[in-house]
């Protein structure tokens, strides 16, 4: 959902230009779409690498453990991946490089909720698209002091962890719909009709229903 606030703002498919129903415009709008495809191709490959050696890590130092530690504790214990393997001395590293992948995610994260939850009020028409940077300045502030609130109250970075795996598994339903009605304009425009299109696109649906439908399942139980 980020990515199409992020193509939108940093001017993606602009050269394209409004829709005038000719084969020009259908051949800039084929060329921005290829490179599209390309930063999927890029991400789902580097972010398919990333994740894997993280769980291999995590897998290795936890394996055989009775219970996962609580609390702030599990940071340190998370820290432990990393000094198991390189000595103690890279405890320090881990906590500040840490910080800064947190901050970065935060950063991002923040990024693309103010800019989604106005969309979402302007579909429910409790906001007027004049009031949309006004919105968005408010929440750039609500959100951050909600997290910081809601970290220290609860000090459960597991539990947070979790719920934070619940609405991404419900987030990715409201993905799931969005790009079946996005396809289903796009073939009205004459794309995405090759059977090879079309059977990527199904294996993508079916693959996001299961992943979305067992991470619910994961954190209820």
């Amino acid at each position: 959902i980020a990515y199409f606030y992020w193509c939108q703002e940093k001017g993606y498919a602009r050269y394209t230009g409004t829709n005038d129903g000719s084969q020009d415009w259908k051949y800039r709008a084929q060329g921005w779409i290829s490179v599209m495809k390309l930063d999927a191709i890029v991400a789902m490959i580097i972010y398919t690498l990333v994740t894997s050696v993280f769980y291999l890590l995590g897998a290795s130092i936890l394996f055989g453990k009775e219970s996962l530690p609580e609390g702030t504790d599990l940071i340190l214990a998370l820290a432990s991946i990393y000094t198991s393997s390189l000595g103690e001395g890279a405890k320090v590293v881990y906590l500040i490089g840490g910080f800064f992948a947190l901050y970065s995610s935060v950063f991002a994260t923040l990024a693309y909720w103010t800019r989604l939850f106005p969309d979402i009020f302007l579909s429910l028409k409790a906001i007027e698209v004049t009031e949309v940077n006004t919105v968005v300045r408010i929440l750039a502030f609500l959100f951050p002091l909600a997290w910081i609130v809601m970290y220290w109250t609860v000090q459960l970075p597991g539990v947070l962890v979790l719920i934070g795996g619940l609405i991404g598994s419900i987030l990715l339903l409201v993905t799931l719909y969005i790009g079946i009605q996005f396809r289903q304009k796009n073939l009205k425009l004459g794309f995405g009709y090759s059977i090879i299109s079309r059977l990527f696109f199904w294996i993508s649906v079916g693959s996001i229903l299961g992943v979305s439908i067992y991470g619910i399942i994961q954190v209820w139980n």
